[in-house]
């Protein structure tokens, strides 16, 4: 299996070569094995640990600053929604310490995935790869790798698909993450295990990354898929653009969804905050997904610190912002922050050493913030389900039970 070069990350997993102990550890570990079977159970295609061999870059909390030409706007991380949701516990938080790091040196996949830290600028621990099936084709097998819910919300919107509309064509899945997580080009996220690239449904002569238009786009099949990710996942975001957007809001008015639940959940033709469904440059070729997965994310800040005792992950690179005063210089800050001026100009893509006073600009600074409090609960926010009577809606009209044909409403502003 090939692995990704490492550019700006913040891990790299060393696992490998961890050797059983004498047979009282063993059967100790045996009993530690049960505490975390509930983590390990079914873990379909887990990683093992990779191999030696930290990468010499770290990512950053701040990674947007890096921007370069070629790089896919694919969305920040967001801070989280506000309001009531679901808090998952990790098995892990039913370990103690000693428990975990028992594993960590002498079966780490026990532990199950973990996503730590933000899309991007993350790592990825005990990864499962996207498996091969006839539903769908993966454009780069090195790089489908993500947290089991990932992988388990993503078959479950294609099943859905292919529940309304048996004998649907493949959809092209792209880039997930790397095997370890970290920097993948040409993202800015991507990097724990919990982003998806994956193609609109199109007509029969789809490729990958062909431009969805109003005369390739089948409505249906990617409304349906759109529909069954809100629903039935944990789905943080989706970007599509927004001329695809409109395509698929005229569809769902026009099949009876309820206008103020669109209007709620697309960007495109509406005014209300935090829509799920938002535009980004460069998607109208693929849609962009990103998924909670708040086991895999509980497990990698309850096991933080001894992922970084054991060196299986790098201590987090973060930044602070600096409003540059009349005189200060490249080589003054770096000497103020303990840093380097190469490592200034890297964070802030500058091609001189030149600064503007009163600008702001990122600092990178070694060693990073505090690790995750230890059985910090993620929330999920609770699903943005349509009201009842527009439950049946997503079906295709022949479908549904025969009656008065309506004209669906306007888009509206």
């Amino acid at each position: 299996m090939g692995r990704s070069s490492f550019v700006s990350v913040i891990c790299a997993l060393i696992l490998a070569g961890c050797v059983a102990k004498a047979p009282e550890a063993a059967r100790a570990k045996e009993g530690l094995l049960r505490a975390a079977a509930s983590v390990s159970v079914e873990q379909r295609g887990a990683a093992p640990a990779a191999a030696p061999g930290a990468p010499e870059e770290e990512a950053a909390d701040i990674h947007e600053a890096e921007e370069e030409d070629d790089e896919v706007d694919d969305g920040p991380e967001l801070p989280a929604e506000p309001g009531a949701g679901t808090a998952a516990r990790s098995p892990l938080a039913a370990m103690t310490e000693a428990q975990i790091e028992e594993l960590l040196t002498t079966d780490p996949a026990a532990l199950g995935p973990m996503s730590v830290g933000p899309t991007n600028a993350g790592a990825l621990v005990n990864a499962v790869r996207m498996p091969e099936s006839e539903r769908w084709e993966l454009v780069d097998p090195n790089h489908a790798w993500g947290t089991r819910e990932t992988v388990e919300a993503l078959e479950r919107a294609i099943a859905e698909v292919h529940r309304q509309f048996p004998g649907s064509p493949k959809l092209y899945i792209g880039h997930i993450s790397a095997r370890g997580g970290g920097y993948l080009s040409p993202h800015k996220s991507h990097q724990a295990g919990r982003d998806v690239d994956i193609s609109y449904f199109l007509d029969a002569q789809h490729r990958w990354y062909q431009r969805a238009t109003a005369a390739n786009l089948d409505r249906e099949r990617t409304w349906a898929f759109i529909r069954s990710l809100i629903t039935e996942t944990d789905v943080e975001l989706i970007l599509i653009d927004s001329s695809v957007q409109r395509l698929l809001k005229e569809h769902a008015l026009k099949i009876g969804e309820d206008k103020d639940w669109l209007d709620d959940i697309f960007q495109f033709g509406s005014r209300k905050p935090r829509p799920l469904i938002r535009h980004a440059r460069g998607h109208a070729s693929h849609i962009h997904i990103r998924f909670y997965s708040p086991i895999a994310q509980e497990s990698a800040a309850r096991a933080y610190p001894l992922l970084l005792k054991h060196k299986a992950i790098k201590p987090r690179t973060y930044y602070v912002r600096h409003r540059v005063k009349k005189g200060q210089t490249l080589g003054w800050l770096a000497r103020r922050y303990g840093t380097t001026v190469e490592a200034i100009k890297r964070a802030n893509g500058l091609r001189s050493s030149l600064i503007q006073a009163r600008r702001v600009y990122n600092i990178p600074r070694r060693g990073g913030p505090a690790a995750p409090q230890a059985l910090q609960h993620i929330t999920v926010p609770a699903r943005r389900l349509p009201p009842p009577r527009a439950a049946d809606a997503s079906l295709p009209e022949r479908h549904r039970p025969e009656g008065p044909g309506e004209a669906g409403p306007g888009l509206g502003g």
